[in-house]
């Protein structure tokens, strides 16, 4: 947010930045610290924490004095939102082989209003460690995995998400044809590729997983160290990548 640009919920604003910081912390953290590190003032900072504690989305921490941590009202509404994920059991042991298959990280998303989140994955000691983790969340334009979504949605439903997405993004607008391009090349093929979405070096296979509807409600994606994938080694991937969402797609309802 620019300086010029006023907030209409300082608030929730600085109850988001308390949260986030405590999230990422490595120790339970003092108010001062927490003041310190995001900048808000100390009677606001008072003011929300003892609200956030009142609402369990923080919590007196004991292993060290007047500090704080995430509250279990975190974890407890992260977990419903997890468990609803139905596919999640089935997602292991069919990833389980393909990872043995093809030897790279296989991952499950889900889409979740704009974005797209990792729920689940599976390294595999052959892969170099990359930067992919539970809770990791991106801009469904942005990522394999959310244009294999993308790809399986209408016209209509991508124009609709295209008008939503520029609230907040307003650059949107002129990469929407490279991605509408993308978007009609793995509607055609049965996956999406990327390059660079997780890091430099790095790219990414997905393949849309679909409900009885034949609505997408999930990918499956594989890393694959790499810029750039040529088309032989992408086919390969893709092929045991595809049979892989086509199964988890007859699991679920």
């Amino acid at each position: 947010m620019s300086e010029k640009e006023k907030s209409k919920a300082p608030a929730v604003d600085s109850s988001v930045l308390i949260m986030d910081l405590l999230a990422s912390a490595n120790y339970p953290m003092t108010l001062s610290e927490i003041c310190e590190q995001t900048g808000i003032p100390s009677a606001s900072g008072h003011r929300i924490i003892n609200t956030l504690l009142e609402h369990q989305m923080v919590a007196h921490d004991p292993s060290r004095k007047k500090s704080y941590c995430i509250g279990a009202k975190i974890f407890q509404i992260a977990s419903t939102i997890y468990n609803k994920q139905s596919i999640i059991p089935f997602f292991y042991p069919i990833a389980e082989i393909l990872k043995n298959e093809i030897h790279k990280t296989i991952f499950l998303s889900v889409p979740v209003g704009n974005t797209i989140v990792v729920v689940s994955k599976l390294e595999t000691s052959l892969n170099s460690a990359f930067n992919i983790f539970i809770g990791q969340t991106m801009p469904l334009y942005q990522s394999a995995s959310g244009k294999a979504i993308l790809s399986m949605r209408s016209t209509e439903f991508q124009q609709t998400y295209l008008a939503s997405e520029k609230k907040v993004n307003p650059q949107i607008k002129q990469e929407w044809q490279t991605v509408q391009e993308e978007l009609d090349r793995a509607k055609r093929l049965g996956y999406a590729v990327t390059h660079g979405e997780i890091e430099a070096g790095v790219s990414c296979i997905s393949a849309p997983i679909l409900n009885l509807r034949n609505e997408p409600v999930a990918a499956i994606s594989a890393s694959i160290s790499g810029d750039y994938l040529d088309q032989q080694e992408a086919r390969d991937n893709a092929k045991k990548l595809i049979q892989a969402a086509r199964q988890l797609s007859s699991r679920i309802g």
